[in-house]
């Protein structure tokens, strides 16, 4: 089994949302950060990039958390189970960043930034989008 077939293989434990979701994020920081490279030089797209992953590896832990909602019927527990999810998703962005300040030298902080909101922008936009969808 190639390395592709095994990562196809583990994406279908996600919900079909976050699987889409999670698409447009890779898809964005792809682009992003060959843009940067090119433009700004490789410390910039790999900065792009650190930036970028850190919010991806966030969603993908939280969304484990977050769709333990979809089993509880109790409001109290839906909101304790999106609050752990937001949490988890927090602290996971900040160690990658911390991480990435304090062992990458070459860290560009503009595109570091850039990889970050992009992501983020594209997880909150695409969730609310693919929601309309369905």
């Amino acid at each position: 089994m190639s390395d592709i077939d095994e990562i196809t293989e583990r994406m279908k434990r996600f919900p079909q949302i976050i699987q889409k979701m999670l698409s447009l994020q890779v898809k964005a920081a792809g682009i992003l950060t060959v843009l940067v490279a090119v433009i700004f030089g490789k410390h910039a797209g790999v900065s792009a990039l650190i930036g970028s992953v850190s919010v991806i590896f966030g969603v993908l832990l939280a969304s484990k958390i977050a769709h333990k909602t979809a089993l509880s019927k109790e409001p109290a527990a839906i909101i304790i189970n999106v609050l752990k999810a937001e949490a988890v998703k927090i602290f996971v962005v900040l160690v990658s960043l911390w991480s990435a300040f304090k062992f990458y030298t070459a860290l560009v902080p503009f595109a570091l930034i850039a990889g970050l909101v992009l992501s983020a922008i594209i997880s909150g936009a695409s969730i609310t989008k693919l929601n309309e969808d369905q």
